[in-house]
């Protein structure tokens, strides 16, 4: 990645739309996290009038550490369905001189292959559907709701740089973006979700 990103050192834009191909054609080779192995189905639009929201929380509870307040809004005039988990992926980033660059994804779903294009559509790999009963997250109408989930309730939420370039010495200022995507397939229930959703960069405490 080095020499990309020293060719283009005097333009910005040219710098980031480098490293953004780069990084992509990286994850298409060697994904990391729990989609590893899974190839990407299709992609998905983001949702009109449905929103999804973090923030971090140092504690969720004595014994739970570090988490994540979700707020889920749904704007719209129909009922959705959402397939859990909700965030389906979680996608790191970390200040490297004076840019944001991807260093980690875990989930499968909603992986962020256009960090720069906050409306761009969300990748959906493949899930293990059809085994097993499937959880879903129903909203009615203009209705939001709110929950609590910590890292070490859900291991969507963590954060696990499983490659050589997903993270480097003395980086210490990180934010994490949630998304959801998912695949349906025959026979789910009615109004499942079938656009994606991606949260603001949400700021986490420096690492030490």
């Amino acid at each position: 990645m080095q020499p990309a990103l020293s060719s283009a050192k005097h333009n910005p834009a040219r710098i980031f739309v480098a490293s953004a191909v780069l990084i992509s054609l990286w994850l298409f080779a060697h994904p990391c996290g729990q989609a590893a192995g899974r190839r990407p189905q299709t992609s998905v639009p983001i949702c009109p009038g449905v929103t999804l929201s973090a923030n971090y929380l140092s504690a969720v509870d004595r014994d739970q550490g570090p988490g994540f307040r979700f707020v889920l809004v749904n704007r719209t005039g129909r009922e959705i369905r959402l397939a859990e988990p909700v965030p389906s992926s979680a996608h790191w980033y970390a200040r490297s001189h004076g840019r944001w660059l991807w260093r980690a994804s875990n989930g499968a779903g909603g992986s962020l292959l256009d960090a720069g294009n906050e409306h761009g559509r969300l990748v959906v790999y493949e899930p293990a559907l059809g085994k097993g009963e499937r959880e879903f997250l129903t909203l009615s109408p203009h209705q939001t709701v709110e929950w609590i989930e910590s890292q070490q309730g859900n291991p969507v939420l963590e954060y696990k740089p499983g490659c050589k370039i997903c993270s480097y010495p003395g980086e210490r200022d990180y934010q994490v973006v949630f998304a959801y995507a998912y695949l349906a397939g025959a026979g789910q229930p009615a109004g499942v979700l079938s656009c994606g959703l991606r949260s603001a960069p949400v700021p986490m405490p420096p690492k030490l």
